[in-house]
């Protein structure tokens, strides 16, 4: 088995700064739509798992520092996939600015949060198609499924558009919680192997 280098552990490196990110936005629109009806406890909750990830991330990246620079060039499949990569995500982005533009225009605002989370859960999709990680569609699924349950509960006034907006965002959380997680085992797999080889 070749020796561990800088690159290996990007993905989980990368993996896990996203996740950091995505999880504190949850949890903030979580804890902004509950008004602090939960005295703060789902914040602090999702407070701990994001510093444990955060304690993972330096961890990994302090790791990284005393690895040897791969001298494998990108494969031109690699380089394609970082391009769709990117056409993906700025389609998402675009998507998300049109679904707010139109939501306000039929105002229907209430509803932007579930379409927001509608549009990156059908991200995962080409993302686990291009990168072949079958971990991505289940994310996916899962994350469209709490949109159209939030679009559900508003369109019917079944709870309040602040309630679903809540029940969207801890789907969300647990997405990104569970992503999260996959990448602290996959870093530290790649680190013990190498401590092992040594």
């Amino acid at each position: 088995m070749n020796a561990l280098t800088k690159q290996d552990i990007d993905k989980p490196i990368g993996g896990l700064f996203f996740m950091i990110i995505n999880t504190s936005i949850w949890a903030f629109i979580a804890e902004y739509y509950l008004e602090n009806r939960d005295h703060h406890l789902i914040g602090i909750l999702l407070g701990l798992i994001i510093s444990s990830f955060l304690y993972f991330y330096l961890k990994f990246t302090k790791a990284q520092k005393s690895l040897p620079e791969s001298n494998v060039e990108k494969t031109d499949q690699e380089k394609k996939n970082e391009k769709r990569f990117l056409i993906v995500f700025g389609l998402e982005g675009i998507g998300i600015l049109i679904a707010k533009n139109i939501l306000m225009n039929i105002n229907h605002d209430e509803l932007f949060i579930s379409f927001f989370v509608l549009i990156v859960g059908l991200h995962f999709f080409p993302l686990g198609k291009i990168f072949k990680r079958t971990f991505d569609l289940y994310i996916g699924t899962w994350t469209c499924l709490f949109a159209i349950l939030g679009i559900y509960l508003i369109t019917q006034k079944i709870t309040t558009s602040n309630f679903a907006n809540v029940i969207v965002s801890l789907g969300c959380a647990l997405a990104t919680i569970s992503y999260g997680i996959r990448m602290v085992l996959e870093g530290r797999k790649l680190l013990l192997n190498e401590v092992k080889q040594n």
